[in-house]
């Protein structure tokens, strides 16, 4: 996209000036989520985070099914005896930093004499910001997708999102609730602090579910969920804006920028749903919706993790003004404004999150 010069938009002459309407503005939620770390300067691009294994080296299993006796005998010790010492092991997780930027300009021209130039610049530095931050939303979105623990909407045997037939039901919650369950997995009870400081604030113990705005309608019309207006006074809502209800200790949590699958599902005379259509934007095939659901270690530990976009070094700003004379802008007709900033992102325990792919009624 070129820079902004005078004549990009034009001005408002002989019409009211009225206030500057709002503009759509991203929300910060993936990124509050999971263990977060601050990377010191000058130490490497690559972070790495280690889970230990439990007893017997089986991620996320403690003994196996009807293994209790086994277990126990392995902990017997004869008397005067040295038992036969045990070790530990860990599986390492990695991400390398990627570094993230936006760059905005506009001229001399534009900033002096057109009638919105004094409002150019500080807009561009605010969208430099938000954008930052929508592109380390999408970052973990995309991330947290690629999560192996995967459900499919629709007919039980469905395996892969070109198979999606139907909508979220009780019945895959439970399916989700049981298979998390059984890895030690247990509910979030803290996030990132929504404040330009490192920290993380309590929140009500719970697993959230994120996916986009479409998915309300039938989150509404299904059996077992609870309207925010029916918590009662003493919930703490995990997102005041966005969070729409319950099912069980599912926190239902929607946002316009989690964005679905156009048409990847099923054909929609295929759909599973009880007297609804399914929504296609092409008509033929059914759209696909990600929902993204988190929990974390029963006894610590978190299902991902990231760097946290916090403290004073977190994000590099730019302003230079069309004032400022350079080699490479001799008379100062060019300003520019711009940010960047760092992101690595990883799944560190599958087991403790999960993605489900599903419909949504039209």
């Amino acid at each position: 996209m070129p820079g902004q010069t005078y004549s990009t938009q034009a001005g408002s002459h002989e019409k009211f000036k009225g206030r500057m309407l709002a503009k759509a503005q991203p929300q910060e939620m993936l990124t509050k989520l999971g263990s977060m770390d601050e990377i010191p300067q000058n130490k490497s691009e690559l972070i790495e985070w280690r889970r230990f294994l439990p007893y017997g080296g089986v991620d996320n299993q403690w003994m196996a099914a009807g293994g209790d006796t086994d277990f126990i005998n392995k902990h017997i010790i004869q008397e005067g005896v040295t038992p036969s010492a045990d070790s530990i092991s860990w599986i390492p997780k990695t991400a390398t930093l990627q570094q993230i930027g936006c760059l905005y300009s506009y001229t001399d021209k534009m900033r002096y004499v057109h009638e919105e130039g004094s409002e150019v610049p500080p807009e561009m530095e605010e969208q430099a910001a938000t954008g930052l931050v929508l592109a380390r939303e999408m970052m973990v979105y995309g991330e947290m997708k690629s999560c192996t623990n995967q459900y499919f909407g629709g007919t039980l045997a469905n395996t892969t999102i070109a198979e999606v037939d139907g909508p979220p039901t009780l019945d895959l919650f439970q399916r989700i609730s049981r298979y998390m369950l059984g890895k030690h997995a247990t509910t979030v009870n803290k996030m990132l602090k929504s404040s330009p400081n490192y920290g993380s604030q309590s929140v009500q113990a719970s697993w959230p579910v994120y996916c986009h705005t479409d998915m309300e309608k039938t989150f509404e019309n299904m059996a077992g969920f609870t309207k925010v207006a029916d918590y009662g006074s003493n919930v703490q809502l995990l997102d005041p804006d966005y969070e729409i209800g319950a099912i069980g200790r599912f926190r239902i949590i929607i946002n316009p920028i989690l964005t679905y699958l156009p048409g990847a599902g099923d054909l929609i005379a295929q759909w599973q749903g009880a007297g609804t259509s399914p929504k296609s934007d092409g008509g033929t095939n059914i759209d696909v919706y990600p929902l993204i659901i988190m929990g974390r270690g029963k006894n610590g530990g978190d299902a991902f993790g990231q760097v946290a976009l916090r403290g004073k070094n977190s994000i590099d700003p730019t302003h230079i003004p069309p004032s400022q004379k350079s080699k490479s802008d001799p008379h100062g007709q060019r300003g520019y404004v711009g940010a960047i900033t760092w992101q690595a992102q990883a799944n560190l325990n599958d087991d403790w999150m999960a993605v489900a792919f599903v419909g949504t009624e039209q």
